[in-house]
C-alpha cells in the first residue's frame, strides 16, 4: 500500500490526509507552524464527522493519519509527497528544494498549487520531471474532481502514475494537456467573480443579489449542463451572437480591483475579519461550511448525468 506525505497541516492538507485515509492510505503531514501541526488531530475528527463516518470507524480513519515532526521524518516514509503549501512561489520552492534534500530522485512530487504555473512551481528544483500538479477541490474529502496537469519538465509518466492513483481512489480526474495557471476550475470560478466585482463597482446591484442570481439560475443549470453542451444546446449561432453583444461589456481587467483594495485597507477581509463583501458575525463561517457541504452531497447524490457520445473525462 502506498503511503503519502503531505507537506502543510492547513486548510488543504489536513482535507487532502482525510480523503486519502478514507480510501485507506496512510499519511504522515509535516507543517513548519507547531501549532496548525498540534490541532491536526482535532481538524481531522472534525472532518471525519462531516464526512458521515461512522462511530465505529472513526479511530481506525484516524489513526492513519499522523504529524510529522520535521520534513525527514515524513520523507523516510512517504512513497508519494504532496505539496499543499499557501500559493506564494518564493515558499513552495524552499519546500521543494528542502524535500529534493531527503527524498529519493524517483519520489513523486505533487503539488496542489491552484493558481501558480507548475513550470514556475518546478523552477529550481534538481528534478523537475517528478512534479505533477494534482490539485484538489475544497474539502477534498467531499468533491470528486482532482485536476492533474503536467509542467514543461514533467515526466508524463508521473502524470500517469497518479491518474491510475486517483482514479483507484474513485474521483473524477480530469488531465490537462499542458501547464496553465490556475487550471480549468479556477479560471472559470474567478472569471464568474471578476465579474461579479465588476458589476459590483458599477453599482449595478449589491452584493447579497449578485448570489441569489448564481444560486437561483445558474447555480441550478449548472450541475446538469455544463457550459460547452449548454452553447451547442442552444446553439451556437445563438451563442456567437450573444459574447458578441455582450462581450464588449465584460470585465476585462487585470490589475487591481478597487472594490477589494478598500475593504481590505479598512481590515474587512471576510470570513477571518467579521466583514467583507457581506457581514460575516460570529458563527456564521460554520453555518456555511455546514451548508456548503451539505449542498454538494445532496448535487452528488443526484443521478448522474452521462451524456451521450462523452468520453470519461481522463481519456485524452
Amino acid at each position: 500500500m502506498i503511503r503519502f506525505g503531505i507537506v502543510g497541516g492547513g486548510l488543504m492538507g489536513h482535507g487532502i490526509a482525510v480523503a486519502l485515509a478514507r480510501a485507506g492510505f496512510g499519511v504522515a503531514v509535516h507543517d513548519a507552524d507547531p501549532v496548525t501541526l498540534a490541532g491536526l488531530g482535532e481538524r481531522v475528527a472534525r472532518a471525519l464527522r462531516r464526512c458521515g463516518t461512522p462511530a465505529q470507524e472513526l479511530s481506525e480513519v484516524a489513526e492513519r493519519i499522523t504529524a510529522a515532526a520535521t520534513l525527514a521524518e515524513l520523507a523516510r516514509g512517504s512513497d508519494i509527497v504532496v505539496e499543499a503549501v499557501p500559493e506564494r512561489l518564493e515558499t513552495k520552492h524552499q519546500v521543494l528544494a528542502a524535500l529534493e534534500e531527503r527524498v529519493s530522485d524517483m519520489t513523486p512530487i505533487w503539488t496542489n498549487t491552484s493558481v501558480l504555473s507548475l513550470t514556475e512551481v518546478a523552477r529550481g528544483m534538481r528534478h523537475p520531471r517528478r512534479l505533477v500538479g494534482v490539485h484538489w477541490w475544497n474539502p477534498p474529502y467531499v468533491i470528486p474532481l482532482v485536476e492533474v496537469a503536467p509542467g514543461k519538465e514533467t515526466d508524463h509518466r508521473f502524470v500517469e502514475e497518479a491518474c491510475e492513483v486517483l482514479d483507484g481512489l474513485g474521483k473524477t480526474t480530469v488531465r490537462l494537456h499542458r501547464d496553465v495557471p490556475g487550471f480549468i476550475g479556477n479560471r472559470l470560478q474567478f472569471a464568474l467573480v471578476r465579474e461579479a466585482l465588476h458589476l459590483l463597482e458599477q453599482g449595478v446591484c449589491d452584493a447579497v443579489t449578485i448570489d441569489t442570481v448564481m444560486r437561483s439560475s445558474l447555480a441550478l443549470r449548472w450541475p446538469a449542463v455544463g457550459p460547452m453542451e449548454n452553447a451547442d444546446f442552444i446553439g451556437l449561432e445563438l451563442t456567437r451572437s450573444i459574447l458578441s453583444s455582450l462581450g464588449p461589456h465584460l470585465s476585462a481587467r487585470t490589475g487591481d480591483f478597487p472594490v477589494l483594495d478598500e475593504l481590505v485597507r479598512a481590515g474587512h477581509r471576510g470570513r477571518v475579519g467579521g466583514a467583507g463583501l457581506l457581514p460575516w458575525p460570529e458563527g456564521r463561517g460554520e453555518e456555511v461550511a455546514r451548508r456548503l457541504e451539505a449542498g454538494i452531497r445532496q448535487q452528488l447524490a443526484a443521478p448522474p448525468h452521462h451524456p451521450a457520445g462523452v468520453r470519461r473525462a481522463t481519456e485524452g
